[in-house]
């Protein structure tokens, strides 16, 4: 039967495009097969670090060898090189830098599509090594510059090729796709809590500085050259060459905890009734019925003090010459403090649980 002149009704006709249904987009398969890709992680990370300190070598080993113990045994260097796998396992796993956007290009990597997740993690993690080895060693702080430059290549490169980067870290991130997005994108917020990280380090350090380290220094590393930096140290410089690592931790802990959604945890708490509640559920309410950013914020602050803390003794004890386990403890111990204390100031002064989505 013809159709009325004028009906809007379709044909059955499959040719006719009012009827052919939009087929639904298909997703590319990964060029690289999930299972390999950590594994390409690794291997691209460990390589690129090589090549780098391969090449920079005639600018670090004078003094990087100075005080390097001598390590030939299997197991310890085998020891680091599985440290440094579970180091980006950490990052890899725990799901950092992986919101690659869907209008991705390699274009970005001189703009802000950079793995700053890894980028600052491996700054807050490696600098305490470095940064013993210029007080106390006499290493030229370029050297320093160059290691840790070349760490932070080595682990962002790999994730970026690999991931991307998350849009809480993109300054026009899209419209819902983070929480208090002023908030986030604020240069004066950026600037305070980078100050206020950058105090926390500096007051940590300096208060050790003044109290028990020099006995203790001297008493656990044999071979230390100089510690007249203990003595010397006055605090506005300390702070303000603390800057950098006031900027690290902003970026690992209150940006992402500050842009942090609710989830579904949020709901069930939200919910909560203590008088029909079970003893249990009133126990782990109290002990993490908290929001998605306060829950982001503590636990950015205790990876960065359990992955940073056992960084920062493995190197100094089997990197330095004549360092004893117990000394490296507690110097890793100083720095481990101070990422506590900046985790809780944060929460703090951030005010992470009443800001509005």
């Amino acid at each position: 039967m013809a159709r009325t002149r004028g009906s809007s009704r379709p044909t059955s006709s499959a040719g006719d495009p009012q009827t052919v249904a939009k087929a639904p987009a298909q997703s590319k398969p990964p060029i690289v097969p999930a299972p390999l890709q950590f594994p390409l992680l690794v291997v691209l990370s460990m390589t690129l670090s090589s090549f780098l300190y391969a090449g920079s070598s005639s600018f670090t080993s004078g003094d990087l060898s100075t005080v390097s113990g001598y390590r030939d045994q299997w197991y310890e260097v085998a020891g680091l090189l599985a440290w440094r796998a579970s180091e980006l396992a950490v990052g890899w796993w725990g799901g950092y830098d992986s919101e690659r956007s869907a209008h991705f290009s390699y274009c970005h990597l001189l703009m802000y599509r950079v793995a700053l997740d890894l980028a600052s993690l491996t700054f807050l993690t490696h600098l305490p090594y470095l940064f013993f080895l210029v007080s106390f060693y006499k290493i030229r702080p370029t050297t320093a510059a160059f290691c840790l430059t070349i760490d932070m290549v080595a682990t962002c490169v790999p994730f970026l090729l690999l991931r991307g980067s998350s849009n809480y870290h993109m300054f026009k991130a899209p419209k819902g796709a983070v929480a208090n997005r002023t908030v986030v994108n604020d240069y004066g917020v950026q600037a305070f809590t980078s100050l206020l990280a950058a105090g926390v380090y500096g007051v940590v350090i300096f208060g050790s500085f003044g109290s028990w380290m020099p006995v203790y220094l001297v008493s656990h590393f044999d071979g230390i050259r100089d510690i007249s930096s203990l003595y010397n140290a006055q605090f506005p410089w300390l702070i303000a060459a603390f800057i950098p690592t006031g900027i690290a931790a902003k970026v690992f802990l209150f940006t992402p905890a500050t842009a942090a959604k609710p989830d579904a945890a949020d709901k069930e708490m939200a919910s909560f009734d203590p008088e029909t509640a079970s003893l249990g559920e009133t126990i782990m309410y109290n002990l993490w019925g908290h929001s998605k950013r306060v829950r982001t914020l503590i636990e950015r602050t205790a990876i960065l003090v359990v992955v940073g803390g056992p960084h920062t003794w493995l190197h100094t004890f089997v990197a330095v010459d004549g360092a004893e386990g117990f000394g490296a403890a507690g110097w890793s111990s100083v720095w481990a403090l101070a990422a506590t204390l900046t985790g809780v100031a944060f929460w703090w002064v951030g005010d992470v649980e009443g800001m509005s989505n």
